[in-house]
């Protein structure tokens, strides 16, 4: 990394200073992805074993390029993982009830029932 240009040094910590707040401080994802997240982490783990391994062999341009890598997946686990606050973690994309605009009003529990005692009885499953 040392034979790089300074102006090329600071585009990077810019990019790097950058994607760390909107990471952390900018909009979230529109949902929680926790398997990509923690599958981003993994992938960054690697990066840094593979940064350390390149510096153990005096590649210190790809040590820094892993380094690099591994901060934007970090970044970017960190950005799927969160969520919004007015997200509760459940799919709302149109199914099922809620206290939305247009709910229909309080569940009728007697047509409920009424309903239900037409259902066939379940086997029990052994």
């Amino acid at each position: 990394m040392s034979a790089l240009p300074l102006e090329i040094k600071a585009v990077v910590a810019i990019a790097l200073v950058l994607s760390v707040a909107r990471a952390f401080l900018g909009v979230p994802a529109r949902r929680a992805h926790d398997r990509l997240a923690r599958t981003l982490v993994g992938l960054s783990i690697c990066l840094y074993v593979l940064a350390g391994e390149a510096l153990l062999e005096n590649q210190d341009g790809m040590a820094a390029a892993f380094v690099i890598c591994g901060v934007e997946a970090l970044c970017l686990a960190a950005w799927v993982a969160r969520r919004r606050d007015d997200d509760d973690g459940w799919d709302d994309d149109g199914g099922g009830g809620g206290d939305g605009p247009d709910d229909d009003g309080p569940i009728d529990w007697d047509a409920f029932d009424r309903a239900r005692d037409g259902w066939r009885p379940r086997e029990p499953v052994a």
